[in-house]
Formats: C-alpha cells, sequence, structure tokens
C-alpha cells in the first residue's frame, strides 16, 4: 500500500471530516522524505486500516443504533468529498497513484451506504452501537493528528531544504504509533464480537445471539441455572412424551436454542414423521412462517398440507409422484370461503399437530393461535422461535423450562411448556419453574397489554352506531372463517424478519391513546372549527380531506376523536382506523371496511341488491376488497378517520380506494403529508398547544380530580405549577401526564419544586413519565439519517433561545453538516433540512417571524423535545453543557461540543481539571466570558461563537490567532470589542466572521490573508451612549473619566490617560493596557459600514459582505475591487455620494450571482446624490437580483426597474418620487412579494394602485410618507395581498377600495403619529365588508429599512 493510499484510508474511518483529510498534497518536495521518515514503521497500522475499513465484503445488520449512524454518516461526508476533489485527483497524478486512489474513492462510497442501510434497519442493540462509537472516537483522533500534521506542514522549509519543528513531527509521529494500537483493538473487536455477518449466509450473528441469550436471563435462564441443568444429561426432556401425553386439552411446546436453529429442525423432523406419531394425530401441517405474515398464505398451506397427506395415506405407492399435482389441481378451483370450510371441518374433527417454524413476534403468535381452538382431541403445537421471551410468551402457565438436547458445551435446545402437576419436581430435577407467583401476575399483566396493543392494531376507534351515535366494542374473538388480518405487512417483501420493535410500536400507540381519550380539555374553538370544515359541503362534490398536523403529544388524536363522536354531525356513517408501522394498506383498508359494513344496513337479512349473501371482509382478495369498499363506501355518506399518517407514500397507497368517501381526516405530525393530503391550506388545520389558562385548568383537574378551583391555590404552589407548565409549553400529553404523576403526591410548593428542578431526570428514570419521551421519540426515530445529526446539533442552544436562521446555517456549514452538492449549495441545502424540521415540528417558527414573506427566519425548540435533544446528543458524547446542576461526571472521553450557559458558576478549576478539551470543535459562550474559556487545548476548534457574550474585551482575543482550523467566529453583540487583534492573520481556514453590533469600524489589513472567507458581516456604526445589555459600557466611562480627572487641559489629559495606562483596572476590572491604547486610538464617529482595507478583492471566496462604508479612505478602491469579488451573493453598500456611485453600478453589473442588494447614498438630502442617474439602457443592475433596498434619490426608476423581472423584495427610502408613473412602473414587476416605502419615498397626495397592478405583491409598508393623505385600490389591484402595515403617515385619512384587496389577512396600524379617522376608517370598513381581516394597533416602529 502506498503512503497517500494509506492516508486515504485512515480518512476514511467514520468520524472524519474537513478539508486536510489528506495533507500530502501541501508538502513542498524537500518535505517529502521528511514526510516518509515519519510514515515509516505503519506497516502494523497500515494492516489494521485495511482490516477495518473492508466493508464492501460486509451486510450492514439490523441492530445499529441509528443516532450512531446518523453522526457517523455526516462525519464521513467530509471524507468521502475529499476523496473526490481536484486536490486528491491531483496528488494522484504527481505519485502515479490514480488506480490507489480511485479504489479509495469507492471504499468511501460503500462505507457510506453501510451507514445508510444501517439507519434503514435500524433496532436497539447496545452491542454494535459501542462499536460504532469506539470506531467513531478512533477515527477523531486520527483526523485530528492529520490536521494537526497539516498545519505544521504548510510552513515554508528554512532556506529551502530544512524543515521546521522537527520536534512537532517527532510528536505526531508518536501519536501515530499510538492511534495503530488503538486501531489494531477496534478492528479486533469486530473478529472477536462477530459485529459484523456475512452477506451471503443467514445464520444468526454473534450480537443476534448475544440479544437472544440476554433475554433469556431476563427470563430466569442465567448461566448458573443453565449449568445445572446441561450436567444433568440423563434428566433431559423427552419432546414425544410431551407430544403424546395423554392430557385432552390443547398443548403448546414452545422450542428455543442457543445458537439459532442449529439441531432443531432435525429433531422436530424426527418427531413429526415417527409412525406412532402418524396414528395419533389425523392433522398434521408444518408450516414455516413467511415474513411479513400472511393469513391467506397461512391458510392455503394448511389446507394443502391437509390435502396433501390425506391423499398420501389413501393413494397407491404408484401414485406417489402425482400427490402434489392433484392437490394444486384441487385447490385451485376452491375459493376463499371452501378453505376456510375445509380448514374448520379438519380441526373439529381431527386431533392435530402444528409445527410452526420460525416465530419471531408476539403479534404474530397472537394472529395465529386463534386459527386453532381447543377441540378437545389432545391436539397439540409446536413452535420453533429465535427468542426466548417468545417462547415462553407461547406457552401455558405454568411455566416449565427443560433441556431437550446437548449439542455441545455451549450449544443447548431447550424446551418451554407447561408444567406437569402431576410431576414430583425436585431439587436436582432438569424441570426448573421458571416463575414464581409474583412472575406469573407479572407476565400475566403483559399478556394481557400485548393483547390491548393487538386489539388497537386493528382499529383503534370501537365500531360506530349511526342510529344513536354511541360505540359498541368489537369481540376480542372470532371464528375462522371471520378472521381479520393484524398483522402489518411490510411494503417490501424481500425484508427480513420483524423483530419485537414491531410490537413495542403498538403497545406504544395503544398506550398514547388510551391517553388520549381521557380528557379533552382547552379545544372548545379547534373542535367548532374542524366540525364546520367537515360540515361545510365542498364546491366540487368530491371527496374533500381534512388534515389536522402538529407535533406529537398535542392531542390531534383526542381531538379528532371528539369529532368523529359529536352528535353534530348528524347521520353520517363512520369508520376510523389508525396505521401502524410497519404501514399496511391493505390491512387499513380491509379495517375500514369491516366497519363500515357493519353500520350500514343493507337490506333484510343482511342481503344485497342481488339477493346473494353478504360478503366476509377478511377473506377477500385485494382487488375484490377494494371494490367492496368502494361500493360501500358510495352506499351512503361516510366520515373516514386516518389516524397517524406519516409520509405521502402511505397516502398515495390508499387515496384511491377512498374517492368515494364523503370526508375524511387525516392526523399526521408532517406539514408536508397534511399538504399532500388536503391539496388546499383552507382544509389543513395546524394544532398548536393550549393556551396558558387552559394549560392551568387542564394542570389542576389531573392534580385534584375537580376537586379544586385553580384559584384556591396559594401563591407558592401556584408559581411553581407557573414553572411546571412553562416546561410543558402547552403540551396535553405533558401537562396530563405530570399532572397525574403529582396527584398522588404531597400537594404542596415543595414537592412540585422538586419536580420542576428534576424534570429532565424524572422524564429518563420515572415509569410513569416515561410516556412523554416515548410519543416524542417516535418523531426523532422517524427522521432520515441526514437529519438527525443537524437536529440533535439544536441541544446547544439554550432553553426558551430564539435561533436565527443564519447562525444556525453558518454552524451547520462549519460543522461539515452541508455542503455545496451538484445544482445546489450548502445555504440551500440547510434551507432543507430546516424546513424539514419545521415540516416534522420538530422545530417551532419563532416569535416575530414574517409569515407573509414564506420564509421562516428563526425557530425554538419545545422544551419536551429539547430534553429529548439533550438526552441523545449526551448519549453520543456529541454536546456538554456547563450549566447550573451539571453533572460532570456524565462526561466520557472528549467533549465534541462545549456550551457553557449563562448561569453556571464559572470555576476555573472545574473546567482546565474534569473536562477534556482536546477534541472540541465548538465552543458556544451565553452569559459572561471569562478568560480561562479558551485552552491551549483546543487546537481542533472549528466553532468559535461568542454572540452577545457579556464582559468581554480586546485582549480576550489576543491569543485567537492560535486556532488555526477556525472557521466559524461571531463576536456579534459584544459591544465593547473594538478592534481586532494581530494574530488574526493566522485564521487562514476562516469562513464566516459577523462583527456585528460590535465597535468595529475598521478591519486590519491582515483580513486580505483569508482566502477562504465566505461570509464578512457587519453593520452600521452609529456612537452610542447607553449601556450594552447590563454589562458597562468602557466607551462612556473612558470618556467619562478622561473629562472629569483631568483639570489642567492637554497635560492633565495626557497624566490621566498614562494614569490608566499604567492602572487600566481603575477604570474597569476586566481591563488591561491593550485595552487602554484601543480606547485611546478608538474615534468617535458616524458611518454607514465597516471601513475595509485595500487589497479586499484577493477574497475571491466572498458570497456576503457588507455593510460597508465607502464614504473615506479606501473607499474608491474598494469599489473598485468590488468587481473581482464574482461569487457575491449579498451585498451591502453605504457612505457613497455622487462621486462614486456609476463606479459602483459599472462594478456590479456582471455579478450573476449577486442576489441581494443594499445601496445607500450617505447624504441623501443634496442634490447631487443622485442613486440612479447612470442607470438605463446601457447600465443596469444585474438581473439575478431578488432583493434590493435603496437609500437615496430616484431619478430614472422607470427606465430600468423593469429589467429586474426576478425581483421579489424591493426597500425604498429618501426616493423622493413625484410622479405616480414611478408606482405602475413598480407594479409591473410580476414576482415582487414585498414592498416598503419609508421616508421620503413618495412626495405627492395620493397613492393610486391600478387594475391588474402588483400581481405578487403580499405585503405592503408605507411609513412616514408626511405628504400622503390617501390611497386608492382599484378591483383586482393587488390580488395576493396578505398585510398591509401603516406608521407615521400622519396626514392620511382614508384608503378608498380596502375591500378591492380579496386575499388581505391583516392590517398593522402604528399607534403614533396616525390619525383616529384613518383608524377609524379602516375599522369602519373591515367591520362592514371584510370580516375576516384583522386590525391590530401596534407600538413598535413598523419599519427597518436597510436589514435585508
Amino acid at each position: 500500500m502506498t503512503d497517500v493510499q494509506f492516508w486515504t484510508k485512515v480518512a476514511a474511518l467514520p468520524g472524519l471530516q474537513g478539508s486536510l483529510i489528506l495533507q500530502l498534497h501541501i508538502l513542498p518536495p524537500c518535505c517529502f522524505w521528511e514526510t516518509k521518515r515519519i510514515l515509516a514503521g505503519t506497516n502494523i497500522f497500515r494492516t489494521s486500516i485495511s482490516t477495518n475499513t473492508s466493508y464492501h465484503s460486509k451486510k450492514a445488520t439490523r441492530s445499529m443504533e441509528a443516532t450512531a449512524v446518523s453522526l457517523g454518516k455526516a462525519v464521513l461526508d467530509g471524507a468521502l468529498g475529499y476523496a473526490k476533489s481536484k486536490a486528491a485527483e491531483e496528488i494522484a497524478l504527481q505519485l502515479g497513484v490514480e488506480r490507489d486512489v480511485n479504489f479509495i474513492k469507492d471504499e468511501l462510497q460503500m462505507m457510506q451506504s453501510f451507514l445508510m442501510t444501517a439507519d434503514e434497519e435500524q433496532s436497539h442493540n447496545k452491542v454494535l452501537t459501542t462499536w460504532v462509537k469506539q470506531i467513531g472516537v478512533l477515527a477523531y483522533k486520527v483526523e485530528d493528528s492529520l490536521m494537526d500534521f497539516g498545519l505544521h506542514s504548510e510552513k515554508k522549509p528554512f532556506l529551502g531544504c530544512i524543515p521546521r519543528n522537527p520536534g512537532d513531527r517527532r510528536r505526531i509521529a508518536r501519536e501515530v504509533k499510538e492511534l495503530r494500537a488503538e486501531v489494531e483493538d477496534v478492528s479486533n473487536r469486530n473478529l472477536r464480537y462477530r459485529l459484523i455477518k456475512e452477506s451471503s449466509g443467514s445464520k444468526p450473528t454473534a450480537v443476534e445471539e448475544q440479544a437472544s441469550n440476554a433475554t433469556a436471563a431476563l427470563f430466569g435462564i442465567n448461566e448458573a441455572r443453565l449449568a445445572a441443568l446441561e450436567h444433568e444429561k440423563s434428566s433431559e426432556a423427552d419432546l414425544h412424551q410431551l407430544i403424546t401425553s395423554n392430557d385432552v386439552d390443547l398443548r403448546v411446546i414452545a422450542m428455543w436454542g442457543t445458537s439459532g436453529d442449529l439441531g432443531k429442525t432435525s429433531v422436530i423432523q424426527g418427531l413429526y414423521d415417527d409412525p406412532k406419531v402418524l396414528k395419533r394425530f389425523g392433522f398434521r401441517a408444518w408450516i414455516r412462517l413467511m415474513h411479513p405474515f400472511n393469513p391467506q398464505e397461512f391458510l392455503w398451506s394448511l389446507v394443502r398440507q391437509s390435502y396433501e397427506n390425506s391423499l398420501e395415506e389413501l393413494g397407491k405407492p404408484e401414485q406417489e409422484t402425482s400427490v402434489g399435482a392433484n392437490v394444486l389441481a384441487k385447490m385451485e378451483k376452491m375459493d376463499q370461503s371452501d378453505l376456510v370450510r375445509v380448514f374448520n371441518a379438519q380441526l373439529c374433527s381431527n386431533s392435530y399437530l402444528i409445527v410452526i417454524d420460525d416465530l419471531s413476534t408476539i403479534v404474530e403468535w397472537h394472529c395465529i393461535k386463534k386459527y386453532f381452538p381447543d377441540n378437545k382431541k389432545q391436539s397439540r403445537i409446536i413452535v420453533s422461535t429465535l427468542q426466548a421471551e417468545i417462547a415462553s410468551l407461547c406457552t401455558e402457565k405454568p411455566l416449565q423450562v427443560s433441556v431437550l438436547k446437548q449439542l455441545s458445551c455451549d450449544q443447548t435446545i431447550y424446551l418451554f411448556h407447561k408444567k406437569n402437576s402431576e410431576e414430583q419436581i425436585s431439587m436436582s430435577s432438569v424441570r426448573v419453574e421458571m416463575y414464581d407467583t409474583n412472575d406469573e401476575a407479572m407476565l400475566a399483566a403483559v399478556e394481557e397489554e400485548k393483547q390491548k396493543a393487538m386489539h388497537a392494531s386493528c382499529s383503534d376507534e370501537p365500531t360506530f352506531n349511526s342510529n344513536n351515535v354511541t360505540t359498541t366494542e368489537k369481540h376480542t374473538t372470532m371464528p375462522a372463517i371471520e378472521i381479520q388480518e393484524e398483522y402489518h405487512e411490510l411494503n417490501n417483501a424481500g425484508e427480513e424478519k420483524v423483530h419485537n420493535s414491531t410490537a413495542r410500536k403498538k403497545f406504544d400507540r395503544s398506550r398514547t391513546l388510551a391517553l388520549a381519550d381521557e380528557v379533552l380539555c382547552g379545544r372548545e374553538t379547534e373542535k367548532s372549527i374542524l366540525i364546520k370544515l367537515v360540515s361545510h359541503p365542498d364546491n366540487d362534490q368530491g371527496c374533500k380531506v381534512i388534515s389536522v398536523w402538529g407535533m406529537g403529544g398535542l392531542g390531534k388524536t383526542t381531538l379528532v376523536r371528539s369529532i368523529y363522536r359529536s352528535q353534530q354531525l348528524g347521520s353520517w356513517k363512520r369508520a376510523w382506523a389508525t396505521a401502524l408501522r410497519p404501514f399496511n394498506p391493505e390491512v387499513l383498508l380491509r379495517d375500514l371496511a369491516m366497519q363500515l359494513q357493519d353500520t350500514i344496513q343493507e337490506g333484510p337479512a343482511g342481503l344485497t341488491a342481488t339477493g346473494t349473501q353478504k360478503k366476509s371482509i377478511s377473506v377477500l382478495k385485494l382487488q375484490d376488497l377494494k371494490d367492496e369498499l368502494a361500493r360501500v363506501l358510495k352506499s351512503k355518506r361516510c366520515l373516514v378517520v386516518l389516524d397517524d399518517i406519516s409520509s405521502t407514500s402511505e397516502w398515495d397507497l390508499v387515496k384511491s380506494c377512498l374517492d368515494n368517501a364523503g370526508r375524511i381526516i387525516v392526523t399526521t405530525r408532517q406539514k408536508n403529508v397534511a399538504k399532500k393530503c388536503s391539496r388546499e391550506d383552507k382544509n389543513m388545520y395546524c394544532l398548536e398547544g393550549l393556551k396558558d389558562d387552559d394549560a392551568l385548568d387542564l394542570f389542576i383537574k389531573k392534580v385534584f380530580k375537580d376537586n379544586i378551583d385553580k384559584h384556591d391555590l396559594d401563591p407558592a404552589m401556584m408559581e411553581q405549577a407557573r414553572f411546571i407548565l412553562h416546561k410543558c409549553d402547552g403540551l396535553p400529553l405533558a401537562i396530563s401526564t405530570i399532572g397525574g404523576f403529582l396527584a398522588s403526591k404531597p400537594k404542596n410548593a415543595i414537592e412540585w419544586k422538586k419536580m420542576n428542578d428534576q424534570i429532565r431526570t424524572e422524564l429518563e428514570i420515572n415509569p410513569e413519565l416515561r410516556t412523554i419521551k416515548t410519543i416524542l421519540m417516535r418523531s426523532y426515530d422517524g427522521l432520515p439519517y441526514h437529519l438527525k445529526s443537524v437536529f440533535l446539533y439544536l441541544s446547544i442552544f439554550q432553553e426558551d433561545h430564539r435561533i436565527r436562521w443564519g447562525r444556525l446555517v453558518r454552524r451547520w456549514i462549519a460543522e461539515g453538516y452541508s455542503r455545496d452538492m451538484h445544482g445546489m449549495t450548502a445555504i440551500e441545502l440547510c434551507r432543507r433540512y430546516f424546513d424539514e424540521l419545521l415540516d416534522r415540528s420538530m422545530i417551532l417558527p419563532g416569535e416575530g417571524t414574517d409569515q407573509y414573506s414564506q420564509k421562516i427566519n428563526s425557530c425554538q425548540l419545545h422544551d419536551m423535545i429539547r430534553e429529548i435533544c439533550i438526552s441523545k446528543a449526551r448519549e453520543e458524547n456529541l454536546v456538554f453543557t456547563l450549566e447550573e446542576g451539571c453533572c460532570l461526571s456524565d462526561t466520557q472521553g472528549a467533549i465534541r461540543h462545549l456550551v457553557i450557559g449563562s448561569n453556571w458558576k464559572r470555576d476555573k478549576d472545574v473546567l482546565e481539571s474534569k473536562l477534556d478539551f482536546s477534541h472540541v470543535r465548538s465552543l458556544t459562550v451565553f452569559g459572561e466570558w471569562r478568560s480561562f474559556f479558551i485552552s491551549d487545548n483546543m487546537r481542533f476548534l472549528r466553532v468559535l461563537d461568542l454572540e452577545d457574550t457579556l464582559e468581554l474585551k480586546d485582549h480576550h482575543l489576543d491569543d485567537i490567532g492560535q486556532l488555526r482550523h477556525l472557521k466559524y467566529l461571531s463576536l456579534r453583540g459584544c459591544r465593547n470589542i473594538l478592534y481586532l487583534p494581530n494574530s488574526f492573520q493566522n485564521l487562514m481556514h476562516l469562513e464566516m466572521l459577523d462583527v456585528r453590533g460590535t465597535r468595529i469600524y475598521e478591519l486590519p489589513t491582515t483580513i486580505t490573508n483569508l482566502l477562504k472567507l465566505q461570509h464578512l458581516r457587519a453593520d452600521s456604526y452609529y456612537y452610542n451612549d447607553g449601556n450594552v445589555k447590563g454589562e458597562g459600557d468602557i466607551v462612556k466611562k473612558y470618556k467619562y473619566y478622561t473629562k472629569h480627572t483631568s483639570t489642567c487641559g492637554i497635560c492633565g489629559i495626557c497624566l490621566c490617560r498614562c494614569h490608566l495606562f499604567l492602572r487600566p483596572q481603575v477604570l474597569d476590572a476586566g481591563l488591561n493596557r491593550y485595552d487602554i491604547f484601543n480606547l485611546y486610538r478608538f474615534q468617535k464617529m458616524k458611518l454607514d459600514g465597516i471601513i475595509l482595507p485595500k487589497g479586499i478583492g484577493k477574497l475571491k471566496a466572498l458570497h456576503a459582505l457588507g455593510a460597508v462604508d465607502v464614504s473615506g479612505r479606501n473607499g474608491n478602491a474598494t469599489i473598485k475591487e468590488f468587481g473581482e469579488l464574482t461569487q457575491l451573493r449579498k451585498l451591502k453598500v453605504g457612505g457613497l455620494s455622487y462621486r462614486n456611485i456609476n463606479e459602483l453600478w459599472s462594478a456590479t453589473a456582471g455579478h450573476n450571482h449577486l442576489q441581494s442588494l443594499s445601496v445607500e447614498i450617505g447624504k441623501p438630502y443634496q442634490e447631487r446624490n443622485v442613486l440612479d442617474g447612470c442607470l438605463g439602457e446601457g447600465l443596469l443592475p444585474p438581473s439575478s437580483l431578488e432583493s434590493l433596498a435603496l437609500l437615496g434619490k430616484l431619478v430614472t426608476v422607470t427606465e430600468w426597474i423593469h429589467k429586474l423581472q426576478n425581483l421579489s423584495k424591493l426597500v425604498l427610502m429618501d426616493s423622493r418620487l413625484e410622479q405616480d408613473d414611478a408606482i405602475q412602473a413598480l407594479g409591473l414587476l410580476p414576482n415582487l412579494a414585498v414592498l416598503r416605502l419609508g421616508i421620503d419615498t413618495f412626495g405627492g397626495t395620493q397613492l393610486h394602485f391600478h387594475s391588474s397592478s402588483f400581481p405578487s405583491l403580499m405585503v405592503l409598508e408605507l411609513y412616514l410618507l408626511e405628504n400622503l393623505q390617501s390611497a386608492l385600490f382599484e378591483k383586482d389591484a393587488m390580488p395576493k395581498l396578505e398585510l398591509l402595515q401603516v406608521g407615521r403617515c400622519y396626514k392620511l385619512d382614508a384608503f378608498c377600495g380596502l375591500p378591492a384587496l380579496t386575499s388581505l389577512k391583516e392590517v398593522q396600524l402604528g399607534s403614533h403619529r396616525l390619525s383616529e379617522t384613518l383608524k377609524k376608517s379602516v375599522q369602519g370598513q373591515v367591520a362592514e365588508h371584510m370580516r375576516h381581516v384583522r386590525v391590530n394597533i401596534v407600538d413598535k416602529t413598523l419599519f427597518v429599512c436597510m436589514y435585508i
């Protein structure tokens, strides 16, 4: 293996990411032999890597845990991306290893497929999950060593041939040797535990066997008792005796082995063909179950074997070869009812022996056992299974476990059967009673719960009686002719076995429904709205689908159930079906058909119009079932409820069969599913959390059982109740569950405070509260692999924190969760992730979101969802938060993302002595800053987020140049930061720099060395003497100190400043001399942005830049260099004048990627300062613009604005438009959705909006138009306008034609400097003609000018 191939193998381990995966290409030729020396002696390491990465010949097991897979996949993408890059191709060509690099690329793709497949086949196997985590930890270490080596290799050799820092190189070589041993251990661990099974065989893996053994141990078969059993060879159980005993009752004998199916088939076959057994049983059948279970195939196989056995007994020897053909010929003439009749006859008239092979779930057993009644004829059933738990649940109680056969020292076959009460069992007997009395009670409870779950799987809603609007329960047992499918098939026939997770999911759903049925509180309005939607006739007379969507636990099922049972719906025939996982459309449709057939009377004696007997739904073939369902739906007005539809594909599988339904109500957690089902927004209803008062009422009702009013609570209890409800955040599931738990506790403030303080722990360990997490976890489990990792990343942010879209997306990109793909940028991919999380209700839209712009710009986590997010992130050792009450013992190994909470006590000893920072990738600080937060060990930090951090000063950033891998740096809101340090030039990998809200008004020259910088964000700087978010304003303190302590003119000022330089703590305890020096050179000024140094044109990677002030030095040079930044998507420029505005338009005219542009004249009221004087046919703004903000006088807008056909947002200020034709020119823009007319934009007295103008406008804002007296809206003007905002137009008296705005939803009127006449006029028009429109009087200033 070549060196490049070797290092690429190392990079291929799950956990590697970033741009320094393959570092050899950046080495100068003179350093190559130094590299070879470091690589020497790593043959074993190389071999281990090869062994560990041979995934192409392996198959992902079903038991990979989803979160570990998701995180591994996220970090693997970086390595794969680099292996495909031009840099990898270049070094491959240089060293002649093109084939090797191509092989590595293919290897990485196989690993990526491995993780994706493992995510699709997820379960809960802890052994393999642990192994995956160990690989991830090791991969992080390898990557860090590569990154460290890459940094030092970037330095040019001294005198062109002498390598620099040989000590560091030796250290890295030593670390590689240490990693070699760890790689060997991880690789060998796979061989020891056989974690990955071969794709060619069907043998159970070691993991499966271990899981089965562990399950067996739970049921009493521990190693000590097994050893005792295995040494009693003479006492082995006799299966023949159990089968041929004289007990007349039906008996079930279950068989389980420690080595899967090994040896069981031969044992059963010997008994099955025994002549004595043949004489004993008149009916025999051996069924190997297909997965998923198919009742029709099961019944067909039973009848086929019945015929074959009877023909073999009656036929002659020479006819034996024709038995199979004869049976097939006979059965082809039989329909389903004939099969049922023959099967029932065989069971009633014979003693039967049935072998059920490969039973995998208790759900299958519940379906199967209904086929075999106890005919009191000594019948027997033998069940073979790979799971001890299943074996124990199939057999009658009291239960015995017996050794059937010892295959080897560690391979044994056991029998589970009913204990024979007549036998005398001694202590030395091989038969050991498995359960004591308490165990039997426990098992009976489990059985009862599982029976309930199975009943729920068939239909979660009882049959509806339309005559008196009451419900009747279904029978829990049924004859063979009406056997109904209760097991949901998988969509793909090639899937592997369905494990117990299926039963668990069904059981969980039944618990959800039971909880939901309990109480409906605070939903009267929602119920009324939905009943109107159901009752209101549809114009097209077709099937109307109403979707109720929202996050789990909101009570969607409870609300819809109350509507389903409402007498207000009159004579609707009703059916309810819950979609369970795995989804099977045939089972759901069959269930609906049976319910509707029961409620619809077809005539006397149940006959149809043709006189034929009423069909049995349970035995119909699929096409016949669809036809019957269509007939039933067409015969009456039917209301169908489909509960918990989780994907659009599930809806597609059933919608065509329900076209004849009058109304369908769908509940789902996902917005995209609701939209697909309802098609129209008016038929979609987003259910939100309970209001505060309703939440309190529900809480009191659950705690006190209606025995107390909320007004009777003492203040201390009320305060704690409010705290608890704040955590629940309107979620009825959480309120009901916590309230029910507290009902059994002492009802005092102390007990409630304890619950509030420990709610996170209680959710984890308290069985009564675990339901909350179980139900909410379904939303997390349903996330695709690529969304799990980005969702867990949200646990970084504090409780109730509003997470800005821009902040989140930049961090995601810096961490490697998103990158540019063919046809899609990294930002567009992040937007897709963000919108998917919103649609799945995993995140909530933030407050203040502009719903009319169709873009959600912030989000929040529901407190209960956040608890799950934090819990899963801690499990993966992904995020650790230092906060009040945090447990440091939870940290195991290196931390990936460190968060310092605002309420943490800032203990330096704790931070330095108990936490491992050697692999920290991000540091996020909330609250006050301390100088010890950044450690020398944080060499691999990529994200440093200090937004709104308090007490951060300039000198705290002195050593930031040591963080050479930093990609994201945010100082936003740190008002006491004045200058960036000189070491800033070392951040060669920086991609995002945000200095908005600081006092930085000029960037250092070294910024031009950061060639990877993509986003440089600053804002207009206006000097502010006010305090900064609770911390001291050091500029104000410095100004006050120098003014009041210097008494001797210039000399006094100099002495004062010298005194401060020697003793900076006099001014502020957090300052040093460097800060005093910066205060001395700090200038008070007013700028429209930040001043850039010369050479900004070298930053070719820039995507977003601004705000930039070009009024001072370097201004003209900066404008010219804008022309070199051809990748710009967003540009904000201020301080322009008539001297340089033409150069700006010329520099940006060819920027075909520019989407957002903001241009501001420095002195807008000077007559010569015109923004668009040079614009026209010869010079135009970029046609790609989607957002444009202009602050300054416009004179030729009608000549060029029509060229911007992609423009969707336009903001104008100080434009001083006099003619109405300019407004009409704006109205011809086809895609304009947002128009904000600000200060002095229009100088006329009337705004006239003509018919058919502004065809796409959704938001119109009018602000501080001092001369405006009226606005006229003609018919068909602004047909899509939803929001009208008006503020500080004090001469505006009336809107004429307001009712012509047919899509208007809201009018916002400012409370200041707006005439009362206008307010009354608007309110009157709305009350008379537009009752659906909301009129809100707002206090805040509406217009936010240049922030686009």
